[in-house]
């Protein structure tokens, strides 16, 4: 017995000293990179632009692919207006009824093109919550340190940031050494990006076009939302999941009275059956991805979060059970479903002869939309049940590399701009129209420099969305950086 203590206690030590040693060994990722001086930035102007942009309900919609054309049209005249140096020195090329890009001509055609992309359509309010807004969702209003409205984070700030930026280099003379483009999409809030992102692609594609590195929107600045680091942590997306909305159906040819009610009703089967899909989700795994981040986080952080973060091997699924405890990063660990929309039955005294629902699915690298509907079709075990999968499904992006010209210019802008940041690779769990342009391009890449704060996550896409006017500046110096330093 004294000999088996001795061996576990033995044992004990030399797990515990392999581990500090790999938490104290392991070199940071991070680059000392020194902030650039700040130069004087007509904001006030540039607030009331972002402003009125703002006040345009350009609210996209799948089904009608006009609806809001007025609001539309009006936002892309507000634009044209706005940055009379971009319109006369860029050459502009108008796709479908409301999107276009720009391109930048270069000094150097034997560089490889850039992309910035941003999107001017906006998800609506739900008429519920418009009393709970502290301003009118489409107002605009500059209030309180903030630009307040739908939009002002998601994703018109990122439209006239570029453009600003932009329009200020114009001015000063600047012409880049390699050619940049600026595609606006009018419909990423749709998903599918078909008259916006798609389009446009397609037009790059007849052209032959292969970009360097695109930028799209996707991961933020966080702030406090990643324990044991203070510092703002600047988020780099090099992946984004797929995209798969599948519908469910149940038809039984039959209805009924509902006082003779069978043993099973439509909305029975189909309720049973998204039941057992939301008892079986997809396991959680700790990916390439998901390990790649943590290695660059892991020594920034305290000894705690360091010691756990450098032995993954050791501490994997202690991490996993922290990180499922919340929804947001639960969703970085595996391909997450979510029952949408459901519906059946029309009178409450008639049985309903069918019933219909949508699970959203949002694919993990390593899944494919196939593996899902075998998954799926395995977990619900009903013939009754049937799938309808949509024509248009994206599987998980590829991976971006960190050691590229993209990744390191847009690190050295974030770090010229915004002081003391920790940089790090992450995936983005939301759909961005980068999953159509990164088909044309070495790495897509997925940032805009948002600060979030765990009391702003709710905002997005919720109420009371706003960008503070301090933050709207740093984008600002952001894009000027990028732009810059794309040149070198």
């Amino acid at each position: 017995m004294k000999k088996f203590s001795f061996f576990a206690l033995s044992l004990f030590g030399l797990v515990l000293l392999f581990t500090v040693f790999r938490t104290f060994s392991a070199s940071s990722f991070q680059k000392k990179i020194d902030p650039v001086p700040k130069e004087t930035l007509p904001m006030e102007a540039a607030l009331r632009r972002l402003s009125e942009g703002v006040r345009f309900k350009t609210v996209s919609s799948l089904e009608d692919t006009n609806a809001n054309s007025r609001e539309f049209l009006s936002l892309n005249e507000h634009i044209r207006k706005s940055y009379p140096s971009v319109e006369a020195k860029l050459k502009k090329t108008k796709v479908s009824n409301f999107s276009f890009f720009y391109e930048w001509q270069g000094k150097n055609p034997n560089l490889k093109p850039i992309l910035l992309c941003a999107h001017t359509d906006v998800v609506d309010v739900d008429p519920s919550t418009i009393s709970l807004w502290s301003h009118q969702p489409f107002g605009g209003e500059i209030r309180d340190g903030f630009v307040w409205g739908r939009g002002a984070w998601d994703d018109k700030s990122s439209v006239f940031a570029i453009l600003e930026s932009i329009e200020i280099l114009i001015k000063k003379g600047h012409v880049p050494e390699r050619s940049i483009f600026i595609a606006i999409g009018q419909d990423e809030e749709t998903i599918y990006g078909k008259l916006g992102a798609k389009a446009i692609t397609e037009i790059f594609k007849r052209r032959n076009l292969r970009f360097e590195y695109v930028l799209d929107e996707g991961q933020i600045i966080a702030e406090g939302l990643i324990p044991g680091i203070e510092k703002p942590i600047a988020l780099i997306g090099i992946a984004g999941k797929g995209y798969l909305s599948l519908g469910l159906e149940v038809d039984l040819k039959e209805g009924g009275h509902s006082s003779m009610p069978p043993e099973e009703t439509a909305v029975g089967i189909l309720s049973s059956g998204l039941s057992r899909m939301e008892q079986n989700p997809f396991p959680l795994s700790l990916g390439e991805i998901q390990r790649t981040t943590f290695q660059w986080l892991a020594p920034e952080m305290k000894f705690g979060s360091r010691w756990v973060m450098s032995n993954l091997w050791l501490f994997g699924p202690i991490l996993k059970s922290r990180l499922s405890e919340k929804n947001s990063t639960r969703a970085q660990l595996h391909t997450t479903s979510a029952i949408t929309k459901i519906s059946g039955g029309f009178k409450d005294n008639v049985l309903p002869a069918s019933a219909e629902a949508t699970v959203n699915f949002r694919i993990l690298q390593g899944d494919s939309h196939r593996g899902v509907l075998d998954r799926t079709e395995k977990i619900l075990n009903d013939e009754r049940i049937r799938l309808n999968p949509p024509d248009t499904i994206f599987e998980p992006s590829s991976v971006s590399s960190t050691d590229s010209i993209g990744f390191e210019t847009i690190r050295r802008s974030i770090q010229e701009t915004i002081p003391d940041v920790i940089v790090a690779p992450a995936l983005v769990s939301a759909y961005t129209d980068s999953l159509h342009y990164g088909t044309v391009a070495d790495n897509a890449y997925r940032f805009f420099p948002v600060r979030v704060k765990p009391e702003d996550v709710k905002r997005f896409h919720g109420i009371d969305e706003r960008i503070s006017i301090s933050n709207y500046e740093e984008m600002i110096r952001f894009y000027i950086r990028l732009i810059l330093n794309s040149s070198n």
